[in-house]
């Protein structure tokens, strides 16, 4: 693997650099957002499907590649959590593929804005790994965690329910 680096104003514009020639090369997106990374999430359910079932399966959503393959090959019921205010590029990301849209999108716990620092979220993460042994981080995995931990309290999902929480990484250790 050659990597190449980018000055911020080509990142930005998602320039790729001329010096990369673009035959045998497959440049994966930010995110991961593309057909064969959709695709690839395929494997992750076949291999749940032969060890779990579940009515529900919820993510963290950034660019929606997961999310999105999970609602194409999963038999459950798909909830993605916004971790960013982008859901017009998620629905654009749908559109793009050409699939149908089988995800319900959830905004509610984006917290103002990606990254945004939350003494309620950094709290619910440290009592969440206290609680479980199981590190989340306030950007990706802590909000999905808490979106769920608050629909169960809504009583979102009916009584009995199983659910997957796909912890998708993003560990940030505490100091």
């Amino acid at each position: 693997m050659k990597l190449y680096f980018l000055d911020r104003e080509n990142y930005r514009k998602k320039v790729i650099p001329k010096e990369i020639a673009l035959e045998n090369v497959l440049i994966i997106p930010e995110g991961g957002f593309s057909e064969l990374g959709v695709i690839g999430v395929e494997c992750l359910i076949n291999e749940m499907n032969e060890q779990i079932k579940a009515e529900y399966i919820i993510t963290a959503v950034g660019t929606g590649t997961t999310a999105i393959g999970l609602s194409q090959y999963s038999k459950m019921k798909t909830i993605g959590i916004l971790t960013l205010n982008n859901k017009n590029e998620i629905e654009s990301n749908f559109k793009q593929l050409g699939i149908e849209k089988y995800l319900a999108i959830n905004e509610n716990y984006v917290f103002g804005k990606y990254a945004k620092e939350s003494n309620v979220l950094t709290e619910f993460c440290k009592s969440f790994h206290t609680k479980h042994g199981i590190m989340i981080e306030p950007i990706y995995t802590g909000r999905m965690f808490y979106g769920l931990c608050d629909l169960i309290r809504q009583n979102y999902f009916p009584e009995n329910s199983k659910i997957i929480a796909l912890h998708t990484g993003g560990v940030k250790l505490s100091d």
